[in-house]
This record gives structure tokens, C-alpha cells and sequence, in this order.
């Protein structure tokens, strides 16, 4: 029922949520000198700041891989963990910034959250695609970044389900923003971002792979830089992590939301 319910509504609503997700979109870079340019923009100047740290300032660089292809490998990891990093923060802040529609006919709140994580993706799409235009010039391209979507969307699954639950909690106790602050810095650690999996002594590779999170960014790895299809493994935790999340918050957000809603 719970998958069937969350069809129903999404099928339902599916034109208000296009349309205010693309107005939050245009709202974000209303009023900004360069515009939507930022969307293009902001990738190529992680890039940048991200090739300085790791080749000139820490000299980091796995043997088997040129200058280009690391900077482009942290690239292609960075931008969805970033994209990942930011539906979190807005989405978890979704409820709270919006009291006075969470009880409205014709916005359901469980959209809230979800219209926050849709619109926070707006960069990572431009990102992922200037990732995959440099991998192609290159000469990396190849049939697997057809594979790009379908990550993302397990991604998307993955972070929407954890955001329902976490702008209700948001509601009751605002020191989930400050949680959520130190959780981005160490998974910005955790995650396999800026080293493979080889860099990684062998007793501490379980700690790495057992946050979903990696699994995601080694499979942009996987299709950019490597220009391979991500293992049947890595489908599987991807999928059933995203499947799992999303059914399951949507579950735990319809049953608890009236409650929590007393304390918005």
C-alpha cells in the first residue's frame, strides 16, 4: 500500500510539483548577477579548487591515473556527494521553512520534502553532465554513462527517503540542522571522493563500503572515469538502498506527520 500510495500521490500532484520545483529553482539564483550561469559554473570551479588541493597542495595521486583523470575522478565524485549533501540540509529544513502549508488540501506536505530534494538537484544535473563532456573529451566516453540516470535516481530514491523522516524530526527538535552540519563533513571523509579503493588499507575497506553513500559515488566513478558498468553488486545495494529508503520514509512520514505537525 505504501508504494501504491506513494504513485497515487506523486501521479496526482505531478504539475504543482513540476512547476513549484522549477520556481524554487529560478528563485535560488533570482536576483544574482550571472543567473542559471551559476549551474555551470560552480562545477568547473570545484574543479579548479579541488585540483589545486589535492596535486599541488597535497600531492595527491593514485599511480595508475594522469593529472586529468584524478581531477576529473574527484570531480565526478564530489558533485553528486554535494548534490547528496545539499538534498539533505534542504530537504531535513523543508517542513519547518513551510508551516504554513503543511496542513494544505492542495500541496500534500509529503511533497515538501520532495520538492526540496528535486530543486537541490538542479546543480548536480549541470555538474554531472560537465563531468561526463570532460571524461568524453578525454577520451573516456563509452556505453556506460547511458547508466548515469539510473544512478542518480537511486541517489535521488536514497536521499528523499531519509529527508521525509528527518523534516519531521526537524519539527520536533531543531538540532538537526547542527546534526546534519558534522554528518556532511564526515561523510565528505568517508566516501571514496578523493582516493580509490586501493589507497585504502585493506582492514579499513568494510568501514568505507558500509555507508550506501559510496557505493553511489564509486559508481560515477565506475561509468565517467573508468567507462565501465558498475558491478552487479553495486546495482543492487544501489537499488535496494533507494527502493528501501523511499518506502520506507514515505511510510514512517504519512503515519507520523499529524502528530509531528503539532509541534510546527
Amino acid at each position: 500500500m505504501t508504494g501504491s500510495g506513494l504513485v497515487r500521490t506523486l501521479v496526482a500532484y505531478r504539475q504543482i510539483l513540476l512547476q513549484t520545483t522549477a520556481n524554487e529553482v529560478r528563485f535560488r539564483y533570482a536576483g544574482s548577477l550571472l543567473g542559471a550561469f551559476w549551474l555551470a559554473l560552480a562545477p568547473l570551479l570545484l574543479m579548479a579548487i579541488y585540483a589545486g588541493v589535492y596535486l599541488v597542495v597535497f600531492r595527491v595521486r593514485p599511480p595508475d591515473m594522469s593529472a586529468e583523470h584524478y581531477v576529473l575522478y574527484v570531480l565526478s565524485g564530489l558533485i553528486p556527494f554535494m548534490g547528496f549533501s545539499e538534498a539533505l540540509s534542504a530537504g531535513s529544513s523543508s517542513l519547518t521553512l513551510n508551516r504554513a502549508i503543511l496542513l494544505n488540501t492542495v500541496f500534500p506536505a509529503e511533497l515538501v520534502p520532495l520538492r526540496a530534494v528535486l530543486s537541490s538537484q538542479a546543480p548536480t544535473a549541470v555538474g554531472i553532465l560537465v563531468a561526463a563532456l570532460i571524461g568524453v573529451a578525454l577520451g573516456l566516453g563509452s556505453p556506460a554513462l547511458l547508466a548515469i540516470p539510473l544512478i542518480w535516481l537511486a541517489l535521488v530514491m536514497f536521499v528523499s527517503g531519509i529527508v521525509w523522516i528527518l523534516s519531521l524530526a526537524s519539527l520536533l527538535a531543531r538540532d538537526v540542522s547542527q546534526l546534519l552540519v558534522f554528518l556532511n563533513m564526515a561523510l565528505l571523509v568517508i566516501c571514496p571522493i578523493g582516493y580509490t579503493e586501493a589507497m585504502v588499507p585493506s582492514v579499513l575497506r568494510p568501514l568505507v563500503y558500509l555507508n550506501p553513500l559510496s557505493h553511489y559515488i564509486d559508481a560515477f566513478h565506475d561509468v565517467i572515469v573508468f567507462a565501465r558498468w558498475p558491478s552487479f553488486g553495486a546495482w543492487a545495494v544501489m537499488l535496494l538502498c533507494g527502493a528501501a529508503s523511499l518506502g520506507l520514509g514515505f511510510r514512517v512520514f504519512q503515519r507520523a506527520k499529524r502528530m509531528f505537525f503539532d509541534y510546527a
